[in-house]
Order: C-alpha cells, then structure tokens, then sequence
C-alpha cells in the first residue's frame, strides 16, 4: 500500500490500494499522441480509500506533468499482456504531428503558467516502427530527421535512404510507429 498525502490537511494520511489506469492506447478515442497524453492526466475516481480512523472517503486522482524534457519521448503501448500469461499486438494507427503542443492542461498547478509556449512546442525528430502482426516476432526500422542533410532518413539494417516527409507521417498496416521522439523547439 502507498499512502498518499494531501498538502491542504496535513495531518491526513489515505491508505492507497492498489490501482491502475490504463495508460495506452487501445480506446477508440485515442488517435494522436495529443489524445494520449491528455488519456494519461485525465483525472480519475479512486474508490476503496480509508483515512486512519477507517472512514471511506471519496477521493480522484490526477496524474500531471512537472517539468517538460528537452527531448520527449512517447511510447506507444502497442503490446497487451493478457492475464494467461500471451501477450497480443495492437495493430491501431496513430497519427502523430510534426509539431507537437503540451496544452498547459496536462501541466502540475505549479509550473502551468511558467511555460511559455516555445518550452511547450516540439517537433518531430524521428520514430521507431514495429514491423509484424506478432508481439513474440517482427522487425524494428527507424525514420529519422538528419539535420545536415535537412531532410529524412529511413533505417532499415544495413541500409539507410533518403525519405520525404510524407513518406514518415503517413501510417500504414505493415508499420506501427512504437517510439516517437520530439526535440522542444526552443533548443534546436
């Protein structure tokens, strides 16, 4: 059990059972990293919370970001692991933006309007795609944004070639991007 404490009371201390929400991206309404990541500090209802005197209490919970990295990385929960032990691969297209805004919604209180709006801008610098219909076999390949060359690169083994955009931003079923990298504009 964790316990959790309130900087409002405290004296309070809640007993936190063990709970998880799902943080990927099997529901219908997730299609954008942005989808997911407000997925992610959606708040939540918590039940099964006692206070020390054994009093339930109704409480939510809401997970927020405190600081924004220099380079962020998304990862796409692309693997389900079932409860017999099998795992399954999501095969679900995601389409992801060149350039990504951190609304300051998914900020903590604290930091939200400490932010100005070039620390919440990225911009897409290379993805990580999963080849195969199996989670137990396939291939992994990578795009990536070569900036001496000012254009992209796709990595495939041993051979690498000169790609556009286009060609890195449009899904498709043979290829499911499983890692995207942002890099914050203000430091490129």
């Amino acid at each position: 059990m964790k316990h959790l404490r309130f900087p409002m009371a405290p004296k309070t201390t809640l007993l936190m059972k063990k709970s998880r929400k799902n943080k990927d991206i099997q529901s219908d309404k997730i299609c954008t990293p942005q989808d997911a990541l407000e997925s992610l500090v959606a708040r939540e209802s918590v039940q099964g919370y006692t206070t020390k005197t054994k009093q339930e209490v109704e409480i939510s919970r809401r997970v927020t970001l405190e600081k924004l990295p220099p380079l962020l990385v998304l990862h796409l929960k692309r693997f389900i692991y079932e409860k017999t032990g099998g795992c399954q691969k999501l095969i679900k297209n995601i389409e992801y933006p060149v350039d990504l805004e951190i609304s300051k919604e998914l900020l903590s209180p604290g930091v939200k309007n400490k932010n100005f709006k070039c620390h919440r801008t990225y911009w897409f610098v290379a993805v990580v795609y999963h080849h195969g219909n199996s989670a137990t076999g396939g291939q992994y390949t990578t795009d990536v944004f070569q900036i001496g060359l000012n254009g992209w690169q796709r990595i495939d083994d041993q051979t690498v070639k000169v790609i556009n955009q286009y060609q890195v931003v449009k899904t498709t079923a043979e290829r499911t991007a499983y890692l995207l990298y942002y890099r914050r504009v203000d430091l490129v």
